[in-house]
């Protein structure tokens, strides 16, 4: 959400301090520790193979084998700086047991970037953004996997984390999500084989809807959008409902038939009783879906749009090609051997039929109020657990994948082991240059600091101020004495500039840029989970407003990982509930014009405002956060299942004019247009139900929920 002002800052600071693309890397060993030469020589190559990755920011590699990880020693009045582990790793022993020395001696290193137990070490890296989305995520997807694949043995395990990895993993898991995909489309013609025995039937909603897609998939290449494998259910779920709008015409179609008009007739019929409600129900899956895009979150704002146009243009695909193709085909042999067979009243009523029957016979009288009863049920028990719905991920990790991906595997022994996956970046900022180098703001951004790290879920918190106790202490022969602040202004300012202007450059990349202006404080959080964000920033603001002391300058919110999962969530908190409400209400408005009638417009939008509340109630009870992915599915799931209550008001109007006795027009209502829903509901659950068997946990859950 470009608007955001945490991504706003995030965008100012990306390319000073490092943007959201940072990918970590854990070397860690089975047996031993890390201070061995072939660990060491991983370590080595692996930085070194960084560099050549396309897309790097390579002063932004950081490992024990990089040349600007220094180590600080002060001896009789001389100083020297030398390299922790460059450029060659330790020969012998002894040059193992003095790496130890300088590792344990930093806190800077030891904790940060070598393990408590000395058995894993971080390598981490940035990408720059824009040129990472230019050539894609794919390539550096390859070059991390097939590294990943030469470095691990017996002993060494190669553990990476990080947006660039975590969606290569889910594009490289797109031929799968096809796989599923097709299987619905398989299991959805053999259901509508078996409901209709007619190969129409079966044929033409699948033609429909893969004519929808190629309309849509058009669309968007025309306009420039790209197809994000995250959202790619969605347009899958368009053609579905141009599928489902052909289904209602020709479930119509073979009923007129069987009454004994030709198909001429009965293709008439189709346009002249039903074109005007499936124009309101395409108008309102259109609304929902265009909804979407009140979250000014760019992916998502492209797919409403898209979506929107391929939504109208089912009023063509379905609408009208369905009953135009109709017209020109013949009844088949079986078809009028059953019509004959209902003329000469030989022919049994269908399962279906009958149970429909009585239905609505139920419906009509006393068993309404155990429909009444069964929905305030649901609506209390509903709104219990729909309230423990959060906005963001409820686990660790991916949610898009499954739990036992390699992914998540690695992210968790990397959060784990050393938590440095999820950084919240905030940045100091001064009025002109020199600011940070000011003893006021060094003391400031330590007090900040020292006030962060007591926070439960903040793991570590980095920043320049933290460096200098060990640096003063380095410069007096490492005499801990000297591990400490200096008070006085003059000799903290001196200190500062010392350290910073002491190393090469890219050195302090990470926490001050080259005017001294800006100071970056890392806060590496347990997770990016909502109760982690909220509280972890809840905790900063209320610093910022109440505590700080600062002078010349201002606290900027937020960067890194953490900082855009931050404004995503409150983009996508803020919107939900508008979304939701406009989206009820263009169904309202749109129903009761259609039909004329207040009273429809209430009796079509009251049970998808329960429908949403179960949805809701279950992504609560299983844990399912409303995220960019997850979204849509409300204002589409309005959308798509208004349909349902236009046709059979539709229907049911028509039949009070034949009647003009609504409890028999409700019966005839149930026994025709009912069994059209129970074909259309049952076919596309059983077909969605078959994502629970895809490669991703999110396109699993989205099933569930549709």
């Amino acid at each position: 959400p470009q608007r955001h002002p945490y991504i706003k800052i995030h965008n100012k600071i990306k390319e000073t301090f490092g943007g959201a693309n940072q990918v970590i890397i854990m070397v860690q060993v089975r047996d031993g520790d890390i201070f061995n030469q072939e660990t060491l020589h991983k370590v080595k190559e692996i930085s070194e193979r960084l560099e050549q990755f396309p897309a790097v920011d390579r002063y932004k590699i950081r490992s024990i084998a990089m040349s600007k990880m220094k180590h600080f020693k002060f001896t009789s009045g001389t100083m020297d700086i030398s390299p922790l582990m460059f450029p060659e790793i330790p020969q012998n022993q002894d040059e193992l047991e003095e790496l130890k020395k300088k590792i344990y001696s930093e806190g800077r290193y030891y904790g940060p970037y070598v393990s408590w137990d000395s058995k894993k070490t971080l390598i981490l890296v940035d990408f720059f953004e824009e040129e990472l989305a230019e050539i894609g995520y794919d390539e550096v997807f390859r070059e991390f996997v097939q590294m990943q694949d030469e470095m691990e043995d017996e002993n060494h395990i190669i553990n990476i984390a990080g947006e660039p990895v975590h969606l290569g993993y889910i594009r490289a898991l797109n031929r799968k999500v096809l796989v599923v995909l097709a299987l619905t489309t398989l299991a959805m013609m053999v259901l509508l084989y078996f409901y209709y025995r007619s190969k129409r039937g079966m044929f033409i909603p699948i033609i429909s809807a893969v004519l929808s897609g190629i309309w849509g998939l058009g669309f968007m290449a025309m306009v420039g959008f790209n197809l994000d494998p995250l959202i790619m259910v969605l347009p899958f779920l368009i053609s579905l409902m141009t599928a489902r709008h052909s289904m209602q015409l020709i479930n119509r179609y073979l009923e007129e038939v069987e009454r004994g008009s030709d198909v001429k007739a009965a293709s008439h019929t189709l346009i002249s009783s039903m074109f005007a409600p499936g124009v309101t129900g395409i108008v309102t899956d259109a609304l929902g879906i265009g909804l979407v895009a009140i979250a000014t979150i760019p992916i998502l704002q492209n797919i409403s749009i898209a979506c929107a146009f391929w939504s109208v243009a089912t009023i063509i695909l379905a609408l009208l090609f369905t009953p135009l193709v109709l017209s020109y085909i013949r009844p088949s042999k079986r078809l009028i051997e059953q019509i004959e067979a209902i003329k000469e009243k030989r022919a049994k009523p269908r399962v279906l039929d009958r149970i429909l029957a009585r239905l609505g016979v139920m419906v009509t009288g006393n068993g309404k109020w155990v429909v009444v009863a069964a929905n305030v049920i649901l609506v209390v028990v509903g709104f219990q657990y729909a309230s423990t719905l959060h906005v963001g991920d409820f686990f660790p990790g991916s949610s898009i994948l499954w739990p036992w991906h390699r992914y998540n595997k690695d992210a968790m022994r990397i959060t784990t082991n050393m938590p440095l996956l999820n950084p919240l970046y905030v940045v100091l900022e001064g009025e002109k240059g020199g600011f940070i180098s000011e003893a006021d703001t060094i003391r400031e951004m330590e007090q900040f600091r020292r006030y962060i790290i007591k926070h439960p879920r903040v793991m570590f918190v980095s920043s320049i101020s933290d460096k200098l106790p060990s640096f003063l202490m380095a410069s007096h022969e490492a005499n801990p004495n000297w591990s400490h602040m200096p008070n006085e202004e003059k000799v903290l300012s001196f200190l500062y500039r010392h350290m910073v202007y002491s190393g090469e450059p890219g050195t302090w990349d990470r926490y001050v840029e080259p005017r001294d202006m800006m100071s970056n404080i890392i806060i590496y959080c347990r997770d990016k989970m909502p109760k982690t964000t909220e509280s972890v920033i809840g905790s900063i603001k209320d610093y910022i407003a109440n505590k700080s002391q600062i002078k010349g300058g201002k606290y900027l919110l937020a960067g890194g990982a953490v900082g855009v999962e931050a404004g995503i969530r409150e983009e996508i908190a803020s919107s939900q509930t508008l979304n939701l409400s406009l989206a009820l209400l263009g169904v309202f408005l749109f129903c009761a014009l259609n039909f004329g009638s207040i009273m429809a417009g209430l009796l079509l939008t009251i049970p998808l405002a329960i429908s949403n509340i179960i949805t809701f109630a279950l992504m609560g009870a299983y844990s399912i956060g409303v995220t960019v992915n997850t979204y849509p599915v409300s204002s589409i799931g309005i959308g798509l299942g208004v349909d349902y209550g236009i046709y059979f008001v539709g229907r049911l109007r028509e039949e009070r004019k034949k009647t003009g006795d609504l409890n028999s027009a409700i019966i005839n209502t149930m026994k025709t247009n009912g069994k059209a829903i129970v074909i259309i509901a049952t076919t596309l659950t059983v077909g969605l139900m078959l994502w629970i068997f895809s490669a991703l946990k999110f396109q699993a859950y989205m099933g569930v929920l549709l």
